[in-house]
């Protein structure tokens, strides 16, 4: 009879000791399946970090551009520089002014060589 009651004893042993490995197996599959999960996350708020890293000098860089360009835009409001750009860009005068207009100087003409391919093409331009 001692040999009946130790074989439900084993086998009630064992199924405890199959559920504790079953559950430690479980448990590792969950924790490596959160680690995978958080990495994958770790991951993304490292990239977002970056991006927002980038995007706030990129954000700085247009914001001192906008302040030159504000600046430019102010000074084109000035009578001084209406005025400037209308003689330069219009030929603007004022009242008992003369303007003259200064064409720029004509390019030198083309020399080639006195040999023989070219004496040909030199006589034909006229040079």
């Amino acid at each position: 009879m001692a040999l009946v009651t130790e074989t439900p004893d084993s086998d009630l042993q064992a199924t405890e000791r199959t559920r504790k490995i079953a559950f430690w197996v479980v448990s590792a599959i969950i924790a490596l399946f959160v680690l995978w999960w958080s990495f994958d996350l770790l991951q993304l708020w490292i990239k977002q970090g970056e991006e927002l890293s980038s995007k706030q000098q990129e954000l700085t860089s247009i914001t001192v551009e906008n302040a030159e360009l504000e600046e430019k835009r102010d000074a084109l409001y000035s009578p001084e520089k209406i005025e400037q750009l209308a003689r330069q860009n219009y030929g603007f005068v004022r009242p008992g002014e003369e303007a003259y207009a200064v064409p720029p100087p004509a390019p030198e003409p083309v020399r080639l060589p006195a040999n023989w391919p070219f004496t040909h093409l030199a006589q034909t331009l006229g040079g």
